[in-house]
This record gives C-alpha cells, sequence and structure tokens, in this order.
C-alpha cells in the first residue's frame, strides 16, 4: 500500500512539472484547428511595417525587409481575431509582428502597435 500512495505522489509531481503552453503557440493552434492545417514548425521572424489593409483573417502589410524571412514589401499575413484584437489596425497604422512561414500565407503571431 506504501508503495502505491508514493508512486501516486511521484506521478503527481512529475505532472505538475511539465511546462506551460506558450500563449502565441495557444493562438496559433486556434487558428490550426479552424482551418485543418498544421501548425508551422520555423523559425519565428519579426518586422515593422503599416497596415494596408484588413479584410477577415487577412491583413496586409506593407513592410520593411524581415531579416532571415521577407524582403520589404508589400504582403498578406493571417491571423486570428485574437491578434488583431491585440492592437488597432486601420490602414496607415504602424506595427510590429512576428510571424511563422504558413501556406497559403505566412502566419501571424503577434501584432504591437508602434
Amino acid at each position: 500500500m506504501r508503495f502505491a500512495y508514493a508512486a501516486l505522489v511521484l506521478c503527481l509531481a512529475l505532472a505538475a512539472c511539465g511546462e506551460k503552453p506558450v500563449e502565441g503557440a495557444a493562438k496559433a493552434d486556434r487558428l490550426a484547428a479552424k482551418t485543418g492545417r498544421a501548425l508551422p514548425t520555423g523559425p519565428v521572424l519579426s518586422g515593422v511595417g503599416v497596415v494596408a489593409s484588413v479584410e477577415g483573417t487577412t491583413v496586409t502589410l506593407d513592410h520593411e525587409a524581415v531579416e532571415g524571412g521577407l524582403p520589404a514589401g508589400r504582403d498578406a499575413f493571417t491571423g486570428d481575431a485574437v491578434i488583431f484584437a491585440e492592437v488597432p489596425l486601420e490602414p496607415g497604422a504602424r506595427i510590429a509582428f512576428s510571424y511563422q512561414a504558413w501556406t497559403p500565407r505566412p502566419l501571424l503571431t503577434e501584432l504591437k502597435a508602434r
């Protein structure tokens, strides 16, 4: 009986040591579940730009070159309502953004007003 109790305590202690989910990953998980596509696995890249337009879950940005990623230009990105709610998205608004490569468009993982 003592062994079973000790094993139970050990299992509960080990389960409590697990990593907590990352907020950005949880947002991407929701979007992947909605679209039925696999999550991106590449690096998270960051840049700055200006909002050109917003249509549903797609935001188009005029952005500076992203080191290791997109060249300067205008690109459409996919996001979800939670990410879009974090910053006002009127055309002309300056923002900082983070994204991962995804199909059919890069997936936004973070937006911040600049």
